[in-house]
């Protein structure tokens, strides 16, 4: 009985002992991971690129043309964005002539400006796609491609039409498709070996389908339409906006009034009505300047969100700088300049 009581006491204080070890263990928390802070693409939208004759005089250099000084004071805004997108109303063409308005024909170093500016895109559809015919169409694709800057909206055949449309912009895991497209040309018929994107309805909410299929998290629009000159959003520019917007494209953006027009944000749809002019000799209450556009989008599980900043940038025609407002209250201007600033930011508080 001893042995027996003994074993049942030493099983006993054994089993209590071992209570009592784990009864003051302290469970190990699991390690606790942060969920990733979702990454942003930032895009800059930059108004219509027109070059007139004093432009074109004024970049004249005895080897060539240089226009990098009107862009020096918006290179620091546009080297922080992921994407820059500029409206190029006018051809490129490596020999002279160069010409104006009405007909334009711009140096190809102006390609080298914008590049070297940080412009990433250029959209070349627009009422002035065909002042160069077929020949100033290809010319102008090509120049900008030797420069580094891609381009959509014009296309030199069939098959360059199926590899820049849409233009593709992938960036931190999200995948952006950018069309754009012109309410016309001026009268000039498309000739038969190019091809230029109109707007028709019909045509781009097929072409905004096609971007959802082949896996597009946002689908950008660029438009060139409106009524010249007039602030005022048109009626056929807001049904045409909503139309885009109800077959799935996120953000549709406009150019062409040559003056800056109001936008329209939401989390998830994004209307920029007219940019105005990036850089021109126009001088017109309101076209000697524009705005910068800045969106960031974030990819989430449920859609893309969005997030507009606006810049105003207005032209000092002297030297056809385009300064944005953080260059304009750090330099002297004349008293003309200062008025025609003053007045240009005035309509722009007007509208934001």
């Amino acid at each position: 009985m001893k042995t027996v009581g003994s074993i049942l006491y030493l099983l006993c204080t054994s089993l209590v002992s071992l209570w009592c070890v784990t009864a003051f263990i302290v469970p190990e928390k699991p390690a606790f991971k942060a969920l990733p802070k979702p990454e942003r693409v930032s895009i800059i939208f930059a108004g219509d690129v027109m070059i007139h004759t004093p432009q074109i005089a004024k970049a004249k250099r005895d080897n060539g043309y240089d226009f990098n000084p009107c862009f020096k004071y918006v290179k620091p805004l546009f080297e922080k964005a992921d994407f820059v997108v500029a409206n190029l109303e006018t051809t490129l063409a490596e020999t002279p002539p160069y010409s104006g308005y009405p007909s334009f024909r711009s140096p190809a170093q102006l390609a080298l400006a914008l590049a070297d500016a940080g412009v990433d895109v250029a959209v070349t559809a627009n009422n002035h796609s065909l002042d160069g015919g077929a020949k100033g169409v290809g010319s102008t694709i090509d120049i900008l491609e030797q420069y580094g800057v891609k381009s959509t909206g014009t296309f030199r055949d069939s098959v360059d039409y199926k590899a820049r449309n849409p233009l593709w912009l992938n960036k931190k895991g999200l995948k952006i498709a950018l069309l754009a497209y012109t309410y016309g040309t001026n009268g000039v018929p498309v000739p038969n070996d190019v091809m230029v994107n109109l707007l028709d309805t019909v045509q781009i909410k097929r072409d905004i389908v096609a971007c959802r299929e082949a896996g597009a998290d946002c689908t950008i629009a660029f438009l060139h339409w409106g009524v010249e000159y007039s602030q005022c959003v048109s009626r056929e520019q807001r049904a045409i906006a909503k139309c885009l917007h109800n077959a799935g494209c996120q953000v549709v953006v406009g150019s062409h009034p040559h003056v800056v027009q109001g936008v329209e944000v939401s989390k998830r749809e994004v209307t920029i009505y007219s940019l105005g002019n990036f850089v021109s000799n126009q001088r017109m209450r309101g076209s000697d300047g524009g705005i910068i556009a800045q969106l960031d989008i974030e990819k989430r599980t449920d859609g893309c969100q969005y997030w507009l900043d606006i810049i105003p940038v207005w032209v000092r025609h002297r030297d056809y700088a385009v300064m944005p407002i953080s260059a304009v209250d750090t330099i002297p201007l004349n008293w003309d300049e200062r008025a025609a600033y003053n007045l240009f930011m005035s309509d722009c508080k007007k509208l934001f």
